[in-house]
């Protein structure tokens, strides 16, 4: 199935009311969300240069008494300004919105074409791995679920750390599940690539650090359980530290957590997306990573 996937709907031409219409079946709410955007923008814009117009209106009219109408006009410029920036805040925003929805009506047209199953949206969403155990507002998105030979889901997952005026994280994830007959350990291993961030947050991590060598340790560094070094060591050398795989991991970098018998890729990149070479690499690279893993 993987070597004859159809990725044409990936860059096929969207009718953006198409896509409207599938984002608000599935429980998307563009039109308020825009209005939302568009009232806050301008209440924080209207507060902002009030406190700003007020003051150099007074000044104005102190220095120039005799100014009229004009002076007094004059003084408004600042309210006039931050308004008018909202123009393009909300402009920008309806694009922004309208592009986000055409690429998800993409990856599900991609997904059918090709036999995939497609949910825009899951709240809390249910895995062993960590990673989907901290923050609040927790939800996924984009994701994309193969059933066979090997099952497969893909997607975007964000959430926000913190309860008030908390950040919002998002972290794309690809799993697939292991051999149920097999006891792995619970490894977590953090991609050292410079563009992999600061780490992989997770609500589980392993208590211990292995002393392990090889070059595998200068791409990654490994929490596992503590006083098993030698047999994270040995697993680690057959599988996820062969040099054919480290290679590949080193041109795709990615995090990596065994957990419950499930594999998990992180990435602060997109991995459920619109473009097709990340489709070619991901699930190749998914796969025989688990078929090691297995072996």
């Amino acid at each position: 199935m993987l070597d004859d996937l159809d990725y044409s709907p990936l860059a096929a031409p969207v009718d953006p009311a198409a896509a409207l219409a599938y984002a608000r079946a599935n429980g998307d709410r563009p039109a308020l969300d825009l209005a939302c955007c568009s009232f806050l923008s301008a209440l924080i814009a209207a507060v902002f240069s009030g406190f700003l117009s007020f003051p150099l209106s007074m000044y104005l009219a102190d220095t120039y008494p005799d100014g009229g109408v004009g002076i007094r006009l004059l003084g408004l410029l600042p309210l006039a300004i931050g308004l008018g920036l909202v123009v393009p805040v909300v402009v920008l925003s309806r694009k922004s919105g309208r592009q986000e929805r055409i690429n998800r009506y993409r990856i599900m047209q991609f997904a059918v074409r090709n036999g995939m199953g497609y949910r825009m949206k899951v709240k809390d969403p249910e895995h062993p791995s960590g990673v989907f155990d901290i923050g609040t507002n927790r939800c996924a998105v984009d994701v994309v679920s193969i059933e066979g030979p090997r099952p497969m889901e893909i997607g975007q997952y964000g959430y926000t750390a913190g309860y008030r005026d908390g950040e919002p994280f998002r972290l794309a994830y690809a799993t697939t599940p292991l051999d149920a007959d097999l006891d792995l350990p619970h490894l977590l291993l953090r991609s050292r690539a410079k563009r992999m961030g600061t780490g992989l947050k997770s609500g589980k991590v392993p208590s211990g650090n292995p002393d392990l060598r090889g070059p595998g340790t200068e791409a990654f560094s490994v929490s596992g359980p503590l006083g098993r070094a030698q047999e994270i060591q040995a697993l680690l050398d057959r599988s996820l530290f062969s040099p054919d795989l480290l290679a590949r991991f080193a041109e795709h970098p990615v995090h990596i957590e065994l957990v419950e018998n499930r594999l998990y890729f992180f990435s602060p990149d997109p991995l459920s997306t619109t473009d097709p070479d990340t489709w070619r690499w991901l699930l190749p690279l998914l796969t025989d990573t688990a078929e090691r893993l297995e072996l």
